[in-house]
């Protein structure tokens, strides 16, 4: 792996989940933005906090990268001091301030960010009452994960705390980003030989997953879902299983959601998506960034099968694909990509012959020698379903099941610990609900995709967020059911009401 200094910029290749979101960015342009809303409530020190802000800039080198727009590379630019804007909105009456903040939305959230420019990091301060602020703090997906934003969220309560107690801000090294990618490329390089025999081989069987016409309705590509919540008798039905089994919330809930689409869509063969957070190297718990990687879980269903039987499969399955989460994202899903063409468009057949090449002038990117061909079967996957549900319906667009455990389910609200709070400190609150309009997201990138994600909602508590871009309420109603249903199967418990996402 090459690591050099060009520009007065350090030049070290991506991490996979960097991989990941730097081609669809080539594909799209979308960055899928994290907004993160902070409310505090009480006497705001705004230069503290914009001391804050810089020490996040200046131990994060994630938020002071750029990429190629050739080559999957990022450049770590300097530090350079951010300025927080600041707006005064205290003094207008609650609908125009309510469209003033829509307003400010639009400026700093709802822009996708120019990967290829430094800082990936956009603030606002804005002064919505006497003591009252709102901290619109926005990055790509493409420079934090989930556990990234639990991590800065940490850091941004406890920082800004030893800013008012007068204690140092920066007191340790963090690990440094080379030093991530060149233990993740180790570890790549390691399995390379063994990866696309393995996939292969777990891949062999499945079969894409689609629904009937009724079920979905793609008129409306606005992101849109519900919450379906997990009362205490559900959470312990689940507890026993993961204790009887063996097992880990995340396999059963992978369990459960694969029982799910396999009723509904009929696909027995199907294969859903979890997302792994690679923090497992020393240090990088710590560590901002996509560090991410995607691991299809190929399960086999059937009707009779019982639910520890399917446990079971699930715990082989997960424990077998886990060892190559080092493994680039784009190797076993060009795999399942090329299982849906049919036929091979021209222009494959010719990306194929080049990339051999493209891997030899790039060699400073760490890829592998077939990526750029397994990132061009994974588009034109795309493009020929594009194809057919414009021609024939949206029952021939196969879909992507993701099913992602967030860090709000395993841990409770961060609580910032100090032996003496300051009479100046105020209550720090990210906002779940907000009250200014925000535009509907219309985004691209997935629009075949069902995410599940597992969470504990700062106000709705335990449960299952399906977001998505392609269901009816009706479908929506389906599965939620349908998962109660399982759950019921173990235990008498009432199914708590469903609500909107």
């Amino acid at each position: 792996m090459s690591i050099s200094i060009e520009n007065n910029r350090q030049v070290l290749p991506l991490t996979n989940g960097q991989l990941s979101f730097w081609f669809i960015y080539h594909m799209t342009k979308e960055t899928a933005n994290h907004f993160l809303p902070y409310e505090f409530e009480g006497p705001l020190r705004a230069d503290f906090l914009e001391r804050v802000l810089n020490v996040l800039l200046q131990d994060n080198e994630i938020l002071r990268s750029s990429i190629s727009d050739w080559c999957a590379v990022q450049y770590i630019h300097p530090y350079e001091y951010f300025h927080l804007p600041y707006e005064d909105l205290s003094g207008m009456c609650e609908q125009g301030r309510a469209a003033a903040l829509g307003a400010l939305f639009l400026k700093y959230s709802a822009p996708n960010f120019d990967l290829m420019k430094a800082p990936l990091l956009r603030a606002c301060l804005v002064k919505t009452a006497p003591e009252k602020h709102l901290l619109m703090l926005v990055t790509p997906h493409f420079a934090m994960d989930g556990a990234a934003l639990y991590q800065m969220d940490n850091e941004l309560r406890s920082l800004y705390q030893k800013a008012l107690q007068g204690q140092p801000l920066r007191t340790s090294r963090k690990l440094g980003l080379a030093e991530y990618v060149t233990q993740e490329q180790s570890i790549r390089s390691a399995q390379s030989q063994q990866a696309s025999a393995f996939w292969q081989q777990q891949l062999g069987k499945t079969k894409p997953t689609y629904l009937a016409s009724d079920l979905l309705d793609i008129s409306n590509r606005s992101r849109r879902g519900i919450f379906i919540p997990l009362n205490d008798a559900q959470l312990q039905v689940i507890g026993r299983w993961c204790s009887k089994h063996k097992l880990t919330q995340q396999m059963v809930f992978l369990a459960l959601i694969g029982k799910v689409m396999a009723k509904v869509s009929g696909n027995h063969s199907l294969c859903l998506t979890t997302v792994q957070e690679n923090r497992d190297i020393d240090g990088a718990r710590e560590l901002f960034g996509a560090l991410l990687t995607s691991l299809p879980i190929p399960l086999q269903i059937t009707e009779k099968q019982s639910l520890t039987e399917l446990f079971l499969q699930v715990k082989q399955t997960t424990l077998a694909v886990y060892e190559y989460r080092h493994v680039p994202w784009s190797v076993p899903l060009s795999m399942l990509a090329r299982s849906k063409l049919k036929k091979q468009p021209w222009w494959l057949k010719a990306i194929s012959k080049v990339s051999g090449w493209y891997h030899r002038i790039s060699k400073q990117a760490g890829l592998y020698p077939q990526a750029l061909m397994d990132f061009a079967a994974i588009a034109a996957s795309d493009m020929a379903e594009d194809k057919k549900i414009a021609r024939f319906g949206p029952q021939h667009q196969a879909l992507t099941i993701n099913v992602n455990m967030l860090p709000s389910f395993y841990e409770h609200a961060a609580q910032v610990q100090s032996t003496e709070q300051s009479e100046q400190a105020c209550e720090i609150t990210l906002r779940r609900e907000l009250d200014f309009p925000v535009p509907q997201d219309d985004s691209e990138w997935e629009q075949n995709v069902l995410n599940f994600y597992i969470e504990k909602h700062a106000l709705k508590g335990f449960g299952i967020r399906l977001s998505h871009q392609c269901l009816t309420p009706h479908a929506e109603q389906i599965l939620r059911d349908e998962l109660y249903g399982l759950l019921l199967q173990s235990s008498d418990v009432a199914s708590p009401l469903v609500q909107e996402a």
